[in-house]
């Protein structure tokens, strides 16, 4: 069994999406969770997720930031309580990769904080989106109190920092873009997170893995970065597959 726990089944790349789920169905793939990344985008992935009996994450992401209205977080805790098929709350978090105003990161900061306070009320939790803002999410972890559970996905930051959110107790996964040739700090990092804290998402439909790159990424492909990450870690695919599904089992309470 494998399940991929970051996928963008609302973009249009992957709009049949009875096809996607049965490609991935027949590569192993037994539940995928959608993270959403705005009030409407939310309300798409959990008819989604009511349909086909998957799972979805609501939340807004940084970068729709300067979109958002004022009772949107209102609008979401509405959304998490009027199903079980929402399993937690994101993706949310912190991107600083294009030059934003000192305002923008405030919003950004301000923003978290509240999703982040959603998760902790409705004891959920969260899938992090973090992209060159390694000090500012040190902080703003390092702020809160009672930090909810949670993984971050398509994990980019540094040792040490992995270090540091590993100790907080968050799980950590990496995309198909662990496979490619420029990816060796990536492999490095995969190698000191302790299997129990391991998780397997594709992202699609972006950053689809070797050899499917220049392709639209899907949730089957979550299969080939599990057999990438077991020869990496040296031990067998079904262990990789039994061992991460059984993590995402656990942190997002999933009813399989």
């Amino acid at each position: 069994m494998l399940i991929d726990t970051h996928c963008h089944l609302t973009d249009e790349r992957l709009a049949d999406i009875e096809a996607v789920l049965k490609l991935a169905e027949e590569a192993g793939v037994e539940k995928v969770i959608m993270p959403s990344t705005s009030v409407a985008d939310a309300k798409k992935a959990l008819a989604i997720a009511e349909k086909y009996q998957e799972y979805c994450l609501v939340g807004i992401h940084p970068e729709e930031v300067e979109k958002i209205t004022e009772n949107e977080v209102e609008e979401m805790e509405k959304i998490i309580q009027s199903s079980k098929r929402v399993v937690g709350v994101g993706e949310i978090g912190m991107d600083f990769h294009y030059d934003i105003e000192r305002t923008t990161e405030m919003k950004q900061r301000e923003l978290f904080r509240k999703q982040m306070d959603l998760a902790q009320r409705n004891n959920l939790p969260v899938a992090i989106h973090m992209r060159e803002a390694e000090v500012e999410m040190t902080e703003e972890l390092h702020r809160i109190a009672n930090l909810p559970r949670g993984q971050f996905h398509c994990f980019a930051g540094s040792e040490s920092f992995l270090k540091m959110i590993l100790e907080m107790g968050f799980y950590v996964s990496f995309g198909g873009n662990i496979t490619y040739k420029s990816a060796g700090d990536l492999r490095n990092l995969l190698k000191q997170v302790p299997i129990d804290r391991l998780l397997l998402e594709t992202d699609s439909p972006y950053l689809p893995p070797e050899p499917q790159r220049g392709t639209v990424n899907t949730p089957a492909n979550v299969k080939i970065t599990a057999e990438f990450v077991a020869q990496e870690l040296g031990i067998s695919f079904e262990e990789i597959a039994k061992t991460t599904s059984q993590n995402a089992i656990c942190l997002y309470s999933l009813d399989i």
